[in-house]
């Protein structure tokens, strides 16, 4: 294969990576109903409901590109990637930008980790909507995000697949 291959195998992998953590972070929201939840000081409301903060600070951690997280697997995948060919100036330059998005994940984790006494949540009919089927799917979510590391080969092995038969060149 040639490094064009491989570039786009790290592309497909962050992407695909990337829409699962949305995914991931849109079902998390849509259990609630939404109405109530006007800022982010309103999520500290939700500190009374653990499986959802940690499910929460989970895909925050990910998105920051924190270890063993599939956000961190996309990333150093790419600095991995730009290290061999040699590109020190955009590797230099990801570094930095990802030293702030980790900044600014790791800040907004603050307001889930909040913890209100008061039951604001409830009384302002912000109930969730749960059924163990979501709650299962959450749970898949939240063990492929956190243990990515160890499906890393699979990703890598399913994208080569794609970059064989397409044709973007």
């Amino acid at each position: 294969m040639t490094t064009i291959d491989y570039g786009l195998s790290i592309i497909y992998i962050n992407v695909v990576a990337y829409l699962y953590l949305n995914f991931s972070l849109f079902t998390a929201l849509f259990v609630f109903n939404l109405n109530g939840l006007r800022t982010l000081n309103d999520f500290k409301y939700l500190g009374n409901l653990p499986f959802f903060t940690v499910s929460f600070i989970l895909i925050l951690f990910s998105l920051a590109g924190v270890p063993p997280t599939l956000g961190f697997v996309s990333k150093s995948l790419i600095f991995i990637f730009m290290f061999f060919k040699k590109n020190f100036f955009f590797l230099f330059v990801l570094t930095i930008l990802n030293l702030f998005i980790m900044y600014f994940y790791v800040r907004n984790v603050r307001y889930f980790i909040t913890k209100s006494n008061s039951y604001h949540f409830i009384y302002k009919n912000n109930y969730a909507f749960l059924n163990w089927n979501l709650i299962v799917l959450m749970l898949l979510f939240n063990f492929i995000n956190f243990c990515s590391i160890f499906f890393i080969e699979d990703f890598l092995i399913f994208t080569d697949n794609l970059t064989l038969y397409s044709n973007f060149y």
